[in-house]
């Protein structure tokens, strides 16, 4: 079936004075460009201020596709994220729905930010749920690879699109620090015959050259990404095959008048004869020539007046849906070839990975931190100098993981981050996963002070640092109430614990309650 339909379409390809072609759909060529290979999101793993469910991220973008579905022109979700659609049916460029990441967005990861592209586009154009996944994944490496290239919306955008986004927010940011406040995502869209004025993702455009030659120098080329949706691709190809045979069909059966020629399928139809608000909405509006049901010069039915608006105009021309098919068809087969051979270039597959090493008599914890002053525990084995496992937690503050109670106690977290919170957090000391991860707002520069079962640090109480002690579950059992500098050492005696105040001064609190004993003069 797919080498008549190909025959079919290359006869087609031919045609000449091909019609500008809409962009309401979201263009799936766009999204295919050719330097991903660098693409590597920095995700925040840490403390939360509130934990969000899956369903609830999810129900974010569901939320925003189900308001643009009713809408067609603009989504919001409680303030902070928002999506607009810029639309020309008439050019020849590519027309977007921008998803905009307000200051108060949440999102920090980038599994997070694909479950909200993926419900968005599963409530807004009736993708499945994998089809959503799958095409979420190509906008939000689209969006990267194109991030602050306003020279490139320009180009290949409607103008509409390219005075809405600014070069500092367009596209997607690596790193989540980036992300609320600073991101215009686009959604490069297509009009099909099928689809109609209601559009669909272009899923050329996400994937176009810049974006499968990127793919292909990544480990693995890609491939199944790639091979998943061509798959997409030719559904969709089908499905506008049969939307173009209806209305080739429809087209033939309309009865020609004395003096009229019935309307040709490699024409834009005619204008509709006008007709009052109330007729236009009972009219049909099937895409193509269809929608006219009758040559221009027969008259209108009775029940309809004479002096009202034209029906809206075709979703697609006729001859343009049929040139831009046989178009898209063609790709589809090239991108199918280049699979193959990438296929071919892969080294024979390698085997089985020889069974994990076996775990170390011991292991050294050490705190490796990045640019953004932030770090991940790494444990490693003296005995090779090897690593043996890394944490997944990536926003560290120190560079000191203290042994406590059955793992390391490490301060953790970035308050920046929208939903971000910096807690205490216990790792384990034999794989680096998490066991325990406080409920209370802690300094990024405490000291912690282990005394027996026991850490002291400092803790929020109101808008001031205090210093509590947390017990083995990371609980804060007792809170002092004198407010102190965030750079304030802790320094246990017999007396008391030494600590300074917010005002400088040195202060003498009681080791059970916190409480201050007395000044320490200077």
């Amino acid at each position: 079936m797919t080498r008549i339909r190909f025959a079919f379409f290359l006869a087609l390809a031919g045609w000449a004075g091909v019609a500008a072609l809409s962009a309401q759909t979201v263009a799936e060529d766009i999204l295919k460009g050719a330097q991903l290979q660098g693409i590597e999101f920095r995700n925040y793993v840490g403390p939360h201020k509130v934990i969000e469910t899956r369903a609830a991220i999810q129900g974010i973008g569901a939320d925003l596709g189900r308001q643009m579905k009713a809408s067609g022109t603009e989504a919001d979700y409680a303030g902070k994220y928002h999506v607009i659609r810029v639309h020309d049916p008439a050019s020849d460029k590519l027309s977007a729905d921008i998803i905009v990441l307000e200051a108060g967005a949440g999102v920090d990861h980038i599994r997070n930010l694909n479950w909200i592209v993926s419900s968005y586009l599963q409530q807004a154009f009736g993708y499945s749920v994998n089809d959503g996944d799958l095409l979420a994944d190509f906008v939000t490496r689209y969006n990267a690879f194109y991030r602050g290239k306003i020279d490139y919306v320009t180009a290949n955008f409607i103008p509409a699109v390219a005075a809405a986004v600014t070069a500092d927010k367009v596209g997607l940011a690596l790193s989540y620090a980036d992300w609320p406040g600073k991101t215009q995502m686009l959604l490069p869209l297509r009009d099909s015959l099928s689809k109609g004025l209601s559009g669909s993702v272009n899923t050329e455009e996400i994937s176009n050259k810049d974006i499968t030659t990127q793919m292909a120098q990544q480990p693995g080329g890609g491939l199944d990404e790639r091979k998943k949706l061509a798959n997409l691709k030719e559904g969709e190809i089908v499905q506008e095959q049969k939307a173009v045979t209806q209305a080739e069909a429809k087209v033939a059966a309309v009865p020609s008048t004395p003096g009229t020629t019935p309307a040709s399928p490699t024409n834009t139809p005619p204008a509709a004869t006008p007709t009052t608000p109330a007729a236009a909405a009972a009219t049909p509006t099937t895409p193509g020539p269809a929608a006219a049901a009758a040559p221009a010069a027969t008259p209108a039915p009775a029940a309809t007046p004479a002096a009202t608006p034209p029906a809206a105009p075709a979703a697609l021309p006729l001859a343009a849906a049929k040139q831009q098919l046989a178009a898209r068809d063609q790709a589809l087969q090239t991108e199918r070839q280049n699979i193959v051979q990438q296929e071919a270039k892969q080294p024979a597959p390698t085997p089985a990975a020889p069974a994990a090493p076996a775990k170390p008599a011991s292991t050294v914890a050490f705190v490796r931190m990045n640019d953004a002053k932030m770090g991940q525990l790494w444990l490693i084995d003296p005995s090779t100098n090897k690593v043996w496992k890394k944490s997944e937690l990536n926003s560290i503050r120190q560079t000191q993981a203290s042994a406590f109670g059955a793992g390391l106690l490490v301060v953790a977290g970035d308050a920046k981050a929208a939903n971000g919170a910096v807690r205490l957090v216990l790792v384990s000391k034999d794989d680096a996963t998490i066991l325990v991860t406080g409920a209370d707002d802690v300094s990024p520069d405490t000291p912690l002070i282990i005394v027996g079962n026991q850490v002291l640090a400092l803790t929020k109480s109101g808008t001031n640092w205090v210093l509590a002690s947390f017990d083995a579950n990371l609980k804060a059992t007792v809170k002092g109430s004198d407010a102190l500098t965030s750079l304030t050492a802790v320094v246990p005696t017999a007396a008391g614990i030494l600590v300074q105040s917010a005002g400088g001064t040195l202060l003498l609190l009681d080791s059970a309650t916190l409480q201050k004993k007395s000044a320490t003069e200077g």
